[in-house]
């Protein structure tokens, strides 16, 4: 595998200092949901009003009896930068983010998408939160929270699990497939203050439709609707299919979480020590329709190339890997990573301790 990449630690900082108060507080809620059996449903957590929040560490978890494993996790930033990762263990996952301005409050905070068993009980009820032990930041500083959680009946027969394309600009009469389960003839496709045309029933499992004008996919809502009443909300962003795994027994169990701008050219801070098993880790994320060429480069801080490697991501696939894996060797205290790509692509940095098993993402500090 031929490997062209960049990487950098660097923080961004939330986009105007805001002031905390003592008693400062995020709520949240998380919205009722119904699931029809080896279905996907997407779990919302939104803001009751407007608190800013620059970073977090959320938790979540499933009950077993109904779902049998996490799909994806989706944050939006579309007016700013986001980055996050997702360190799964069983039933339960650790998300890690840090933003420069979240989503506004017509979007959810998170999105977890959660895919129930083929013999879950039909009419059985869970509950849905996330764990009190949640953290959520402004400038550095914890967030009292207060969490509303969830209702998930099973029931119905109607699912969304992805759309595709899912993130960034694409033009008119870009044809846009939705994929789940339950779609017949009767299903109705909506997407939130967007012309679509062509809906059409490709097989249970998907349909399409076609963009009437140029649109910007992140994060708009998507509504199915059935002649029996069943009824799914649907966010939109791109989730990605690994291109790679790797050996990193951390970074294999990380799902990286890409929202805000995609950018041709990412240039990431320098490279702090590491420690005894420590190192840092590149994401990417190609959201188009075409393969895209990646370029990794490593520069000392004279801005010297020591290194550099090239991948080809195909559509909509993803990769999260070692910076040694990515460029053959690991890059020494004091460098810098720049990533480039033959078409603007998602991108953020990993850093990655197996030794307290966290990792924690940071956001490109110069780019185009």
């Amino acid at each position: 595998m031929k490997l062209r990449i960049s990487l950098c630690v660097a923080l961004v900082g939330f986009a105007g200092s805001v002031p905390i108060a003592d008693d400062a507080e995020i709520r949240l809620r998380v919205r009722d949901e119904t699931i029809a059996p080896g279905g996907v449903v997407q779990m919302k957590v939104e803001r009751y009003e407007g608190t800013p929040i620059s970073g977090g560490r959320p938790r979540v978890s499933y009950d077993e009896s109904v779902f049998e494993g996490f799909v994806g996790f989706g944050m939006f930033a579309p007016a700013g930068e986001l980055a996050g990762a997702a360190v799964v263990d069983g039933n339960r996952a650790d998300i890690s983010f840090v933003t420069t301005k979240i989503a506004p409050g017509d979007l959810p905070l998170l999105t977890v998408a959660l895919r129930a068993r083929r013999d879950a009980m039909i009419g059985s009820r869970t509950s849905f939160s996330l764990d009190p032990a949640s953290i959520w930041t402004l400038n550095g500083e914890d967030l009292q929270t207060r969490i509303q959680p969830a209702t998930v009946t099973v029931g119905g027969t109607l699912s969304i699990s992805s759309v595709v394309p899912g993130q960034g600009w694409f033009p008119a009469g870009t044809v846009v497939s939705v994929r789940g389960i339950g779609f017949d003839a009767g299903t109705r496709l909506r997407l939130e203050d967007t012309a679509i045309t062509r809906v059409r029933v490709v097989s249970p499992t998907e349909m399409q439709f076609t963009l009437v004008d140029e649109t910007d996919m992140t994060g708009k809502r998507l509504r199915a609707d059935k002649r029996d009443g069943s009824r799914v909300y649907y966010y939109v962003y791109t989730r990605g299919v690994a291109a790679a795994v790797s050996t990193r027994p951390l970074l294999a169990r990380t799902v990286p979480i890409f929202s805000g701008t995609l950018r041709s050219v990412a240039n990431f801070g320098v490279l702090p020590a590491a420690a005894v098993g420590q190192y840092a880790a590149m994401a990417l994320l190609n959201p188009g329709l075409t393969s895209a060429t990646v370029t990794v480069s490593a520069y000392s801080g004279a801005r010297t190339l020591i290194g550099r490697s090239t991948v080809a991501l195909g559509e909509g696939q993803r990769l999260a890997l070692d910076l040694s894996e990515l460029l053959g060797f690991a890059p020494p205290a004091g460098s810098w990573i720049q990533v480039t790509a033959s078409q603007p692509i998602a991108s953020s940095q990993l850093m990655c301790d197996e030794l307290a098993w966290k990792v924690t993402p940071a956001l490109a500090i110069a780019g185009r």
